[in-house]
């Protein structure tokens, strides 16, 4: 790898740099994504009752409904960005799948903690509790992250808003999960 593109590498890990070159509706379309995977993530975690987690249907509830969202994501978005279009391009569906990839993400946490929790080596209840908080720590630090994208520094009021996204986005979640089940 040419030195240049260690040191960008190096940038975007260790300094949490964005890639600058990223335009602000690419930033927006994964900023969705990242918000849309946690509250779904976090309704079917919220939904799980500790039995869930003995014979497997906990993680195989969490993994499908995160991959059915995902590709009803990248469905969506590309019906919608393309209704103004004559065709489909694969650059179309490769931006559309890497711009929906944090929908994925916000399960790949939870999922290996019900893994766990499948195991035995942890307590269900204990891993239902740790996957709910780690989504809500997740939101709490999108502020952050929408900083990051920016390019501007967090300051206190990034994290007491990150706490209000996170208050508003486990409303949501939870209601979705009343609502469904």
């Amino acid at each position: 790898m040419p030195d240049s593109d260690q040191g960008d590498l190096r940038d975007r890990l260790v300094q949490y740099r964005a890639n600058r070159q990223l335009p602000a509706e690419q930033a927006g379309a994964r900023i969705s994504a990242y918000v849309y995977g946690n509250i779904i993530a976090f309704a079917s975690i919220v939904a799980l009752k500790p039995a869930d987690l003995s014979h497997g249907h906990a993680l195989a509830l969490v993994a499908g409904v995160t991959v059915s969202t995902f590709v009803a994501h990248v469905f969506a978005d590309l019906v919608g960005g393309n209704a103004g279009e004559d065709t489909m391009t694969i650059a179309g569906l490769k931006h559309e799948l890497r711009d929906s990839v944090p929908v994925v993400t916000s399960a790949l946490v939870p999922c290996l903690l019900l893994a766990v929790g499948w195991a035995g080596w942890l307590s269900a209840s204990a891993v239902i509790a740790a996957s709910a908080v780690y989504l809500m720590v997740r939101m709490a630090l999108l502020g952050f992250v929408i900083e990051r994208l920016r390019h501007r520094r967090p300051s206190p009021r990034t994290l007491l808003a990150g706490l209000a996204l996170a208050a508003t986005a486990a409303a949501i979640g939870l209601l979705k999960t009343v609502l469904s089940h």
